[in-house]
């Protein structure tokens, strides 16, 4: 076949396969789909793909080269909300390229080269309401582009080029709905709010411009609905406000303001009457700037102090601080407090939080907290305390208390002394060995106690009488090693537990008795008894860490689980699995929704392990080496909608062919064995979504063909990261991509076989043809020749003798000349004996082998010829195994008599009977009607000759 005729074919065979879906375009580039969503990445995308749906919702589109919007790229998308381009290096957007999106909500335009904003670029975005443009290179906007956005409410413009205040008057002019505006990161070197139209704005934030001037003094506009005014990474130098141009003002953060004096001229501070948030983290103003702006602001009561320099903070700045009369919230970190003294909070005595987190506080005075008799709340998160500090003992109003990451090594029965308030303490990750009841003696209001990661190895008599409103209880990442029946009394009030241990923990039987409320456990444990979790009727989360199943005696009688409310479990073995997971190990989990197991199963588990789970929605079998399930594993699970297999040695998914997952929707093999894919089996999972193949060992050849076609044109399934799947064999291509793989190559192989397949087909037909209307008869003619070759052999070797003269080929429609004219004359009158069929033919032995017997049984055969001699089948055999016996035997065995006049036309499809009849003479009863004696006298000497013809002289004879 020509290469020519190869292409053609491909060309063929890929113009008939389903059109692709959106997974993957190009080459490099990723697009996934996914309710009506589209997602795009790739650096080998320079323009916005014309294959997006019509019915799509979103787009997002980032990593790209795409730099020009055409104005038709976006054309019909009319169902479209969401358009995302970010970081596509769009330096340039033709006019009305988005007027057919009108029911475009967000529009995201960041990190990309965009100078300018033209008149009609946002043409057509009736419907828009929020528009992000940072990070682009903006320096001007034309007087009429947002002029189509008359319902914006947020615009972001930060980190541009900005200069002209023009450009902002622009904006507002056109946007009667604008509640958030960000500017920051541009370039303006004043900002005039008298002259802006800002009655709408909620939200203004300035952050990182080069602002010089905010001058309110003669502004007729108020700020009716801004609630937010960010000013951060600004190097702001004067805040001037002379009017009431923010009456509903909240919050104000001048976060990393670079200045260190800024002149605050505000002749009234009702003006700011209504702010309740203040944000100075990161500032380094002098304290003057401090005390300033805290004179002004009567109604903020939380003020954040986070990192404002060492050498600023001290004693005055928090008096000023506090001078706040409404200040109950002050944040603290980052100040590098050494010691707390009885000074530094001297004034603020209305406060009820205060976090004084990440200070490197070694210690605090017994009274440096005496004064704060309203606080609730107290952080001492991350500091180098080594014991619980004396000056909380009387804060008798104290509701959360938090110690974390300190160095706190023993606690003491009074230390937590009058705080009978408290309802949540947390001690976590500190080096506590040990705890007693008496600790908890005063904490009868505590409902969480955090004490994970700590180095305790036993709870006995910690919580003996106490903590009978406890809630919640972390010891976890300790060293539990025992766990004892009725450590757990009396607190009957526990709704989550965590007991999961850095150790090896053995559980006593029962030690979870009375624990009617607890809804989470987290257990470490060395075995797992069948009465290990008794007496938890409302448990719904359980999360196991077994070190060891070697002492684990299973009853099929009563299961390991008896929790008819769980709805979650993980079970984890570390280690070497010691026995094979029992079939019925999870009975009593009758309303279980997820399962998740790590190294729990030792090969592929029984049949029947989820017979006990109808309920289950999200399975989860990971670590387990030998695991080879059949599809019967998962007939139970009939309400499975995700399933992940990780880390099996999977090596096939024929498996899920009949496991009757039809609701499955997600789907994760990472790491395993798989090679070939067979892309049929995701056909009995109509529901599914999403897939996850990655960590496998593809195979990159034709034999995975179908499954990467597969991957690229379905559209429905989600393949997760499959543009990053890579060859393990053979050789050429390991290490490449799966999805760069040739697979064109695969379809002209095949394409090549199909055409010398129909190729072939095509000549055998056209030869049938030929053979069936040409040369029927010489292959009819060649295959009795052949039997008679046969069965000539056959009675050469058995040397039969001649028992009659004459056998007597007829048709049975010549019978009454035969029976009328020949027998007569010729038995009758000549006395020859004849072989007729009807009357000499053996009874039950096969025509054939009679017409051979015949023929072979006589010293001649006579054809009594006529048109239906030759249109009868026997007949025909009859002359041919004569005509055989003729030429092999060399003698004249055969008369011929013909009936009637035949022309040599009519013998021409018996190619044998026109060359005999060409060759021989024959004798013609037509013309013997008025010499009859004659006739007959040429057939008795035909009869009696062995060697010679027929007399080819006699009138009664004709030669053809």
């Amino acid at each position: 076949m020509s290469r020519h005729s190869c292409s053609l074919l491909s060309l063929l065979f890929l113009l008939l396969l389903p059109r692709p879906s959106l997974f993957y375009f190009y080459f490099k580039i990723s697009c996934e789909i996914g309710n009506n969503t589209v997602t795009c990445s790739g650096s080998g995308l320079n323009s916005i793909p014309p294959e997006i749906p019509k019915t799509a919702t979103a787009v997002r589109i980032t990593d790209s080269h795409i730099q020009s919007i055409k104005q038709t790229a976006l054309t019909g998308l009319y169902k479209l909300n969401t358009l995302d381009l970010i970081h596509c290096n769009i330096s340039h957007i033709e006019d009305e390229a988005f007027s057919d999106l009108s029911a475009l909500t967000i529009l995201m335009l960041d990190k990309n080269h965009l100078t300018l904003l033209t008149d009609n670029m946002f043409k057509g975005l009736s419907n828009l309401s929020s528009l992000s443009l940072t990070t682009n290179k903006i320096t001007s906007i034309s007087k009429s582009a947002f002029k189509p956005l008359n319902k914006l409410d947020t615009l972001d413009l930060s980190r541009n080029y900005l200069i002209q205040y023009s450009d902002i008057v622009h904006i507002y002019l056109h946007c009667p709905s604008l509640e958030t505006l960000y500017l920051r990161f541009n370039k303006f070197t004043s900002f005039e709010a008298n002259k802006l139209p800002l009655s709408v704005l909620k939200t203004l934030s300035l952050e990182g411009n080069n602002l010089t001037l905010f001058d309110t003094e003669n502004s007729t506009f108020q700020f009716l609905t801004l609630r937010e005014l960010n000013l951060d990474s600004t190097p702001l130098r004067r805040l001037s406000v002379h009017s009431d141009v923010f009456p509903h003002l909240k919050s104000l953060s001048l976060t990393n303001v670079s200045a260190s004096v800024i002149e605050w001229d505000v002749s009234d501070k009702y003006f700011f009457r209504n702010l309740t948030h203040l944000n100075l983290k990161d500032t380094n103003f002098t304290i003057e700037t401090y005390q300033l702006l805290f004179q002004m602001v009567d109604s903020v009561y939380n003020l954040n102090l986070e990192n404002i320099g060492s050498f600023l903070f001290d004693k005055s700045l928090l008096d000023f601080a506090c001078s706040i009369p409404s200040l109950t919230m002050l944040q603290l970190r980052f100040n590098h407090i050494a010691i707390l003294n009885d000074s530094l909070l001297q004034s603020c005595s209305n406060l009820k939080r205060v976090d004084l987190s990440c200070n490197s506080m070694t210690d605090l005075t017994d009274t440096s907290l005496q004064m704060l008799t309203q606080l609730i709340t107290l952080n001492l998160d991350e500091n180098q305390l080594s014991r619980i500090p004396v000056a909380i003992r009387n804060l008798t109003t104290l509701k959360y208390l938090f110690l974390d990451s300190n160095h706190i090594s023993e606690l003491q029965c009074s230390d937590f002394t009058h705080l009978s308030l408290l309802t949540e303490l947390s001690l976590h990750n500190n080096v506590i060995s040990k705890l007693d009841s008496c600790f908890f003696q005063t904490l009868t209001n505590l409902n969480i106690l955090d004490v994970s990661i700590n180095h305790l190895v036993q709870l006995d008599g910690a919580f003996d009488g106490t903590l009978h409103k406890l809630k919640g209880l972390d010891v976890s990442r300790n060293n539990i090693v025992w766990l004892h029946k009725g450590i757990f009394r009396d607190m009957s009030s526990l709704t989550f537990l965590n007991l999961e241990s850095i150790g090896v923990t053995s559980v006593e039987g029962g030690v979870f008795e009375g624990l009617y409320n607890l809804t989470d456990l987290f257990l470490s444990a060395s075995s797992l008894q069948r009465d290990t979790l008794a007496g938890l009727p409302q448990l719904r989360h359980l999360t196991l860490v077994i070190y060891c199943l070697t002492t684990c005696q299973h009853s099929t009688t009563e299961s390991l689980f008896s929790l008819p409310s769980l709805k979650y479990l993980k079970i984890t073995v570390v280690g070497d699995l010691c026995f094979e997971f029992p079939s019925d190990g999870f009975k009593g989990l009758d309303n279980l929704k997820i399962l998740q197991s790590k190294n729990v199963f030792l090969d592929a588990p029984h049949q029947d392990t989820f017979l006990y789970t109808p309920q289950l929605e999200k399975l989860e079998i990971v670590d387990s080496l030998e695991f080879d399930p059949t599809p019967e594993l998962f007939h139970p699970l009939t309400e499975l909608k995700s399933l992940r297999l990780s880390n099996n040695a999977l090596k096939s998914l024929d498996f899920l062919s009949k496991a009757n997952l039809t609701k499955l929707e997600r789907l994760s093999i990472q790491n395993n064995d798989l090679t070939i894919i067979n892309e049929t089996v995701f056909e009995a999972l109509p529901s599914l979504k999403y897939l996850d193949l990655f960590e496998n060992h593809f195979v990159c050849d034709c034999s995975n063909a179908g499954f990467i076609t597969w991957v690229i044109r379905n559209k429905q399934v989600l393949v997760s990261g499959a543009l990053q799947y890579r060859c393990s064999s053979p050789p050429s291509e390991q290490g490449h991509f799966l999805l760069d793989f040739n697979v064109q190559s695969c379809w002209e192989s095949t394409g090549f076989l199909c055409f010398i397949s129909s190729s072939a087909l095509v000549l055998v037909t056209l030869l049938s043809s030929f053979i069936y209307h040409f040369l029927r008869w010489q292959l009819v003619y060649g295959f009795y020749l052949f039997l008679a070759f046969l069965y000539d052999s056959k009675k050469r070797r058995q040397g039969c003798p001649h028992i009659y003269d004459a056998f007597v080929s007829y048709n049975v429609h010549d019978e009454d000349w035969v029976y009328g004219e020949l027998l007569p004359e010729l038995e009758e009158v000549q006395g020859w004996r004849l072989c007729l069929h009807h009357r000499d033919f053996q009874l039950g032995k096969p025509i054939i082998e009679n017409i051979t017997d015949a023929i072979y049984s006589s010293r001649k055969t006579l054809c009594v010829i006529s048109r239906r001699y030759l249109q009868s089948e026997w007949c025909s055999q009859e002359i041919q195994m004569a005509s055989y016996r003729l030429f092999d035997e060399q003698k004249d065995v055969l008369i011929l008599l013909f009936l009637e006049e035949i022309s040599s036309n009519h013998l021409s499809p018996f190619y044998r009977m026109r060359k005999l009849v060409k060759s021989r003479t024959y004798l013609s009863w037509t013309q013997a009607r008025s010499h009859k004696g004659l006739f007959w006298e040429n057939v008795r000497r035909a009869l009696e000759c062995d060697n010679e013809p027929a007399d080819s002289h006699n009138p009664l004879t004709v030669n053809v």
